[in-house]
Order: C-alpha cells, then sequence, then structure tokens
C-alpha cells in the first residue's frame, strides 16, 4: 500500500512543471560542458600548429613586413637632406674634357699602342660617368675607329656627335661629344672648321692642320632643359692660329646662346686649346669682353682635386708637361660650380692612358 503511494508520487513530481524546468537546464548545462570540452582544445591546437608554421620561416614574414614598412616611409617624401624645392629649380652636370691621343702606328718612347690603351681608357670613362645621369664628354684627336670602340665600350645608352676634320666625313681627327642618349636629345648639331672659312674643310692661318670645334645643343628629355656644349683642338703650331681661333667659340657661343626657342641654361666649351695661361690663345678666351670664364678659377684652390698640369707627355726627353686643356662657360651663368679635378693618366702598372690628363667638373645648372 505504501509503495503504491510512493509511485503515484512520484509520477506526479516527474509530470510536473518544476521537474520538467531542472531537468531541462541540467540538459543545457551537459551541453554546455561537452561543447567546451571539445571546441578549446581544438582552437589551442590550432593555434600551436600556426605558431609552429611561422615560427618555422621567421626571415621570409618578418622581410616581408620589413620590405613593406621600407617602402611605405620611402614614399612619404624626399630622401633626407634634400631640399625639394632645390631639386625643381636645378639639376648637376658632370663635364669632362679629354685628349685621347690618336691610334698612332708609330708609337713614340714610352706610348703603349691603342689596342692597349684603350680598354684602360675606356674603364676611366666608365668609372667617373657612372652614377652621373648628365655626363657630357668631349675628346680629342680620336680618329674614326677609335669613336668605334669608344661607342662600343660606353654602351648603347650612350651616343655621340661630331665628324672627322677631312673632306670626307670620317677622314682625319675628330673632336667629338660623346653624352646619355636616354636623358638627352640633340637638337642640332654641326662641326665647324678654325678657319676664315669655318664652313668647309679648311686649314688656318699658320697651322699645321686643319682643327675644328664639335658644337651641339641638347634638350633633357625629362626637364626640358637646355644646354649647349662645345669640343675643340687648337692647332699645336701655328701661334697665329691658335690666337684666330680663340676668337670663333667665342663667337660660335654667342651665336647659339639664343638657341632655336628656349634659352640654354648654359654654354659649355671644352677642349685642348695648346695654350698655356700665360699665352695669347688663352687670354682671348678669358679675357672680359670674350664672355668666357675657366672653370678651374671658379672652384677654390683648396677645393680642387687631382693634378695642375694637363698634358703630360709620354715621357719624351724633349717634352715639358704644362696646362692646355680647359673647360670654359660662358657669362652670365646661372650655374654653380661644385667641383674641379684633372685626373691621374697612368697607375701602378705606368701605361700612360694618353699623353694628357682627363679634366673633369661638376656643374648645378638651371632647370
Amino acid at each position: 500500500m505504501a509503495s503504491t503511494a510512493f509511485a503515484a508520487r512520484r509520477r506526479t513530481i516527474r509530470s510536473s512543471r518544476e521537474f520538467r524546468l531542472v531537468l531541462v537546464c541540467l540538459l543545457f548545462y551537459l551541453f554546455l560542458s561537452w561543447c567546451s570540452s571539445s571546441f578549446y582544445p581544438r582552437a589551442s591546437i590550432q593555434h600551436s600548429e600556426f605558431d609552429s608554421l611561422r615560427r618555422g620561416v621567421p626571415d621570409a614574414v618578418d622581410m616581408r613586413v620589413n620590405e613593406e614598412q621600407s617602402q611605405e616611409v620611402i614614399a612619404l617624401g624626399p630622401p633626407h637632406g634634400m631640399d625639394t624645392a632645390e631639386q625643381k629649380t636645378s639639376m648637376p652636370l658632370r663635364l669632362i674634357s679629354f685628349n685621347i691621343r690618336y691610334a698612332t702606328r708609330r708609337p713614340v718612347l714610352g706610348e703603349q699602342p691603342w689596342s692597349v690603351r684603350c680598354l684602360k681608357l675606356c674603364t676611366q670613362l666608365r668609372f667617373i660617368t657612372a652614377g652621373h645621369q648628365s655626363p657630357f664628354v668631349f675628346l680629342q684627336e680620336a680618329l674614326y675607329s677609335q669613336i668605334n670602340d669608344v661607342q662600343a665600350q660606353l654602351g648603347s645608352s650612350w651616343a655621340h656627335i661630331g665628324r672627322g676634320r677631312g673632306e670626307g666625313e670620317t677622314d682625319g681627327e675628330f673632336s667629338p661629344v660623346f653624352y646619355r642618349a636616354d636623358v638627352w636629345k640633340c637638337i642640332r648639331s654641326e662641326t665647324r672648321w678654325l678657319s676664315p672659312t669655318p664652313e668647309k674643310p679648311s686649314r688656318g692661318w699658320d697651322a699645321a692642320l686643319n682643327r675644328i670645334v664639335t658644337m651641339g645643343e641638347f634638350s633633357h628629355r625629362a626637364t626640358n632643359t637646355r644646354v649647349v656644349v662645345m669640343s675643340t683642338h687648337f692647332d699645336h703650331i701655328g701661334v697665329i692660329a691658335r690666337n684666330n681661333s680663340a676668337k670663333l667659340p667665342i663667337k660660335f657661343a654667342k651665336e647659339w646662346s639664343s638657341g632655336k626657342g628656349a634659352e640654354s641654361s648654359a654654354i659649355l666649351i671644352g677642349g685642348d686649346f695648346n695654350s698655356t695661361p700665360d699665352e695669347e690663345a688663352y687670354k682671348a678666351m678669358t679675357a672680359p669682353d670674350s664672355g668666357m670664364s675657366d672653370i678651374a678659377d671658379l672652384v677654390a684652390e683648396s677645393s680642387k682635386d687631382g693634378n695642375h698640369l694637363t698634358y703630360t707627355s709620354f715621357g719624351e726627353p724633349d717634352e715639358s708637361p704644362s696646362r692646355i686643356d680647359f673647360l670654359f662657360i660662358r657669362e652670365p651663368r646661372t650655374a654653380r660650380i661644385e667641383t674641379f679635378g684633372v685626373l691621374a693618366n697612368s697607375f701602378d702598372d705606368q701605361i700612360r692612358l694618353s699623353d694628357h690628363r682627363a679634366v673633369v667638373a661638376d656643374l648645378d645648372i638651371k632647370v
């Protein structure tokens, strides 16, 4: 009787609302406990696996992050220490004048043939123009074969203007101008003779040989800045010829100063003038009314690099070293002269690249 009553009471409790609510809460708690035990270990394992994978390749990941961060920093503005306004108003220009000695078949005492000198000389040209986007190289005494050799050594980004001083385009010595064709566009070029008849092949006054000046006007491809450059070689014998020859580049510079349209930022002349500063030809080039200044005079002596003398010879006993190679700029100048130097033409092996030394100057010209 008592057991029957207890069973009836148990059935009543099970069917009550409170019992069912307690049962549902208990089942829900058990479900949450099961989810927690299943999910968190798996997440922990996945996280651990990711960390271990990442620890296996830290360099690649970090390198990529650092490169991206570095690129972002660089893109923020101009390099440290550079004036943006100055970048827009000026640009660097390197000038080199070098008498490379013609490829003679009868070398003098102490002279190596061009086949030996060529690679050494061209290596120097590449070295002193590398990293300079706007170099102009004025050469003298270059025969046509030497022009081709230098062009091949400098590479396809370079080009040159000029012709031989003889009757034919490739006859005799050149005074060419080499330039970076990927940076500068040649607007016009011309070769004139240092004589009373400069428009045609001719020998002037008491000169022993035909002498020329190669002229070019160039436009900078990125900024449209224009420059006029000239490479020349005065006679080594005729004193009257040298004195009269000095008047012609001055005249031509004045003629080309206005250009064909835009005004030139700088007019520059380089070459072998076969005249020392105490001789008349040099004095004519730098006379007050010439409109020309020797770039070497625009740099303090303490700031000049290298040698003073530009002609060394090959060591022949009857030759005297002297200063006869120059770079000139037409006044009034807007360019700022930064450096000037006369480079070495021989090193440990005692092989002279030429009987002259390269003359080099760096300028900042107006854009």
